[in-house]
């Protein structure tokens, strides 16, 4: 486990990305999962820097987005849409490398199984990157209940189908990201809580996690929690 601070949220996203461009370095055809939240844009910024400028080439690699609104009467894959934005548009992945937990033709539950089944035939993802919200949350898993495999869950009364912690205890390095205030209690939860107080919390028993935050996000945490700070 490692925990890095640093001085604001730019800092922050560059140092992710770092991270994340080290797995594509050194294995063009990596498996990398992706969640979505606005404290994430600041990693996006600069991993499509990074593609920009010649950097990163993302001709092999395989992208799973790890949650999605169930489909509606438009049919749009929404959280997809918001990726494809502030990220996929600005990158060379193509279709074909990116795979959604959606079907407008397969149960919820079929689809969420067959998202599940892609990824272990993938061989499990290289690198996962996932964001710390407020509520604490793990992807759209709001508490751990024994759901470790992608299935469908409902927060606040929208509905998702959302990998669960199987897919990110599984991956070979998880890259944990808290940005803000806001998140500061999630982050001392996610810390030194138990998996009863968050789902977040279990990422503390991979061998291979990175925690890593802005000060704003970690202002909470303290050695008498027996946690190091880096």
């Amino acid at each position: 486990m490692s925990i890095l601070i640093y001085p604001d949220a730019k800092t922050v996203g560059a140092a992710s990305a770092t991270l994340l461009a080290a797995h594509m370095l050194s294995d063009p055809c990596c498996v990398i999962g992706v969640d979505y939240h606005e404290t994430l844009l600041p990693v996006y910024d600069s991993l499509s820097a990074m593609t920009e400028n010649g950097l990163l080439n993302w001709g092999e690699a395989q992208i799973f987005q790890l949650f999605e609104f169930l489909p509606d009467e438009s049919g749009e894959q929404r959280i997809a849409n918001l990726l494809g934005k502030s990220f996929f548009a600005k990158t060379d992945i193509s279709e074909q490398q990116y795979s959604v937990p959606f079907s407008t033709e397969l149960t919820p539950e079929k689809t969420a199984e067959t998202f599940e089944r892609a990824m272990l035939q993938k061989g499990g993802l290289d690198a996962a990157l996932v964001a710390v919200r407020q509520d604490g949350s793990l992807l759209m898993n709001r508490s751990y209940q024994n759901k470790t495999e992608t299935h469908v869950e409902t927060v606040d009364g929208d509905s998702f189908i959302t990998a669960g912690l199987s897919a990110l205890m599984q991956a070979k390095h998880p890259i944990v990201v808290a940005i803000g205030d806001n998140a500061a209690p999630a982050v001392r939860t996610m810390l030194s809580g138990s998996l009863a107080d968050s789902p977040l919390a279990a990422l503390r028993l991979h061998p291979n996690v990175t925690f890593i935050m802005d000060e704003a996000a970690s202002k909470l945490l303290s050695s008498d929690d027996g946690i190091e700070l880096r």
